[in-house]
């Protein structure tokens, strides 16, 4: 059972609030602070669902046979009485048998073993499928109490993540279903195939690291994580995983079930975050309206209508909201690099073009080597992913590792720059 706090009951349609969490479309986590869809006093309060008090919530409930398929699922309005807040960390120090751990949650070790269980299963039966499964470390920029950069962190993703994330997708995909078969106008989130031309550029430079798609008139997702599990050990593995995301097409909302090519799902969309999600929101109500009422073809017509303009104005908002988070952690890079300049890291090459070279230093922060800023000449050979100093015959190829110097780290240009380093 996935039971999501029931922010429908509290923000109706056509009221102030809803207009105003529509205008925003989504939460924005910056670095330092959080831009809110709603106000604190639902997302931190009445919609939070803390230990020990009756709240209003969205229950879906499926059952699973042993190999993992749906058998059945059921949609109700609930009142739930969580028992403990739980921590990803706490649900991970229990799942490695934490002897402190085990002690304070006795009463919940045996669900938690449960729930492993059901989420290795669900992931076994994705993997069959086909679903793509990115294992890129995040940036995780830790403040101190002044904001200042404290450290650099990556996010670490253990089980009890990967538990949250295998039902989340669980839930997300029975809703989608449901609505698609019922012919209830809803908003999808939906990923498309690849661009053809960009798959075959794709192609080109993963041959450079030993590894292709085969038959590039028939693309399957399972295709590119087959390439992912086999890279993923190796030295370059980040590397070509970053390249297959950057080759993918980005997920966005609309009012047709077009599919979710990256979980290789025919039916998806988003109904676990009516608190930061305006598309969830939607989600809910139109749920709501199914389980409640017959709902007539005219009033399918006008929701289509609606929910068309809709996916396309939290689409745009979400792509905003992507750009501010990336550039918020941009900003404390440079901060926490400036500190840096004059010293010696070593980088590792991770894209080119005529006039930069892009690298990643050890510890993930990027950096770019703007090439015209040397005396040397160079020539790009675009077709190898190569650039060669003509002065000396020094090439430098994607994957490459190499010393660099830090010599600038500037909030101006949104840049931390270096230049090879010579011993």
């Amino acid at each position: 059972i996935v039971s999501i706090a029931d922010v429908s009951h509290y923000v109706k349609e056509k009221t102030k609030l809803d207009e105003e969490a529509l205008k925003r479309g989504n939460s924005i986590y910056l670095v330092d602070r959080v831009i809110p869809m709603l106000p604190r006093k639902l997302s931190n309060d009445l919609c939070s669902l803390n230990p020990n008090e009756d709240k209003l919530a969205f229950s879906a409930e499926i059952d699973f046979d042993h190999s993992g398929k749906v058998v059945k699922n059921d949609f109700y309005k609930s009142v739930i009485k969580s028992k403990h807040r739980m921590t990803y960390s706490k649900v991970n120090e229990i799942i490695a048998e934490s002897e402190e751990a085990n002690a304070e949650y006795q009463d919940i070790k045996e669900m938690i073993s449960e729930m492993l269980e059901l989420s290795n299963l669900l992931r076994e039966t994705k993997k069959r499928r086909g679903s793509i499964d990115f294992e890129l470390p995040e940036i995780k920029v830790v403040l101190n109490d002044d904001k200042s950069v404290k450290d650099i962190e990556l996010r670490k993703r253990g089980e009890s993540e990967r538990i949250i994330e295998d039902f989340m997708v669980a839930a997300n995909e029975a809703v989608a279903e449901k609505l698609f078969w019922e012919e209830i106008p809803a908003i999808y989130r939906v990923h498309e195939d690849p661009d053809k031309e960009k798959i075959k550029t794709l192609n080109d430079t993963l041959i450079k690291f030993g590894v292709h798609l085969k038959n590039l008139e028939d693309i399957h997702p399972g295709k590119f994580q087959t390439i992912i599990e086999k890279t993923k050990d190796l030295d370059e593995g980040y590397l070509i995983h970053k390249l297959i995301l950057r080759a993918m097409q980005r997920a966005r909302y609309n009012n047709k079930n077009l599919g979710h090519f990256g979980l290789s799902s025919k039916f998806y969309l988003h109904f676990t975050s009516p608190i930061r999600r305006y598309s969830d929101l939607i989600v809910h109500r139109v749920l709501g309206k199914s389980l409640e009422k017959f709902i007539k073809e005219k009033e399918k017509e006008e929701m289509l209508s609606k929910y068309e303009v809709i996916s396309k104005h939290i689409s745009k908002t979400e792509r905003d909201a992507d750009r501010m988070e990336e550039e918020s952690v941009k900003i404390k890079l440079i901060e926490y690099m400036q500190d840096k300049v004059g010293e010696v890291f070593v980088a590792r090459i991770s894209g080119m073009n005529k006039s930069k070279i892009f690298m990643e230093l050890e510890n993930h922060v990027e950096v770019v080597y703007n090439i015209h800023s040397e005396q040397d000449e160079y020539m790009y050979d675009e077709e190898n992913y190569k650039m060669i100093n003509t002065h000396n015959g020094l090439e430098y190829t994607i994957g490459n590792t190499l010393k660099v110097f830090v010599t600038n780290a500037s909030f101006e240009k949104m840049e931390i720059e270096v230049i090879p380093y010579k011993e």
